[in-house]
């Protein structure tokens, strides 16, 4: 006589129908992880001021210069709100003014020499972000790291006007001169943003950074167009 099974009715359809229930925690939970560890990109546009140590004691060396900024933005999602990323940009040439102050003989005060500095900044940045919220438009964020930069500087000085007394011959302090340098400096980075989505993976972003070091600082505002993947 074949064996009777003791096993309820619809038994076999609760077990397949729990094993069914593991196997979809399993797959949304690899889900969630992977969307917790995604990428996005984005390209981005703004100003920079750069404010930089002439120095001199007097003179222009507070003064601050302007240009135009473009870059590049890449980023790694560790968990939900923590984030890596790496940042390329340039900028175009700000100018600077810088003085020098030149004793001439037989006056009772000296000759200030004014040196033109037209400077551009080519960078390569490493930050940890932290976003905040969960919210599905508008994902607030602030960064902090290390930026490493190459000032290249066009350093112009005029021929200056001639001093002496004019019954004799005139004194000429320098001649006109132009040179070019490239000093690198690594500087630390702090900043905040937000980014703005428009679809579900596409998004305008915002932000502000400040750099600074030893010699100068900068301060960037920009805005661009980013997506996840």
């Amino acid at each position: 006589m074949p064996a009777v099974s003791t096993f309820p009715r619809g038994g076999a359809d609760v077990l397949r129908t729990g094993r069914l229930a593991i196997v979809v925690v399993v797959l949304l939970g690899a889900a969630r992880a992977e969307a917790q560890t995604q990428w996005d990109a984005a390209g981005a546009a703004g100003l920079l001021s750069a404010g930089a140590d002439a120095g001199t004691e007097a003179g222009y060396a507070d003064e601050w210069s302007n240009a135009a900024q473009g870059g590049a933005v890449i980023g790694r999602y560790l968990s939900r709100h923590l984030k890596l990323e790496l940042e390329a940009s340039a900028t175009t040439r700000g100018r600077q003014y810088a003085s020098t102050p030149i004793a001439v003989p037989g006056w009772p005060y000296p000759y200030w020499l004014t040196t033109e500095i037209r400077t551009s900044v080519r960078s390569l940045g490493g930050v940890v972000g932290w976003q905040f919220r969960d919210n599905e438009w508008v994902h607030p964020f602030v960064v902090g790291g290390v930026s490493a930069d190459w000032d290249d500087s066009i350093v112009n000085t005029p021929p200056p006007p001639s001093y002496g007394d004019p019954r004799g011959p005139s004194v000429l302090f320098n001649d006109a001169r132009t040179e070019q340098r490239t000093d690198f400096h690594l500087r630390a980075v702090v900043g905040g943003g937000a980014k703005l989505y428009f679809t579900e993976r596409a998004f305008v972003r915002t932000d502000g950074r400040f750099t600074w070091g030893p010699d100068r600082q900068h301060l960037a505002l920009r805005a661009g167009i980013g997506i996840d993947f």
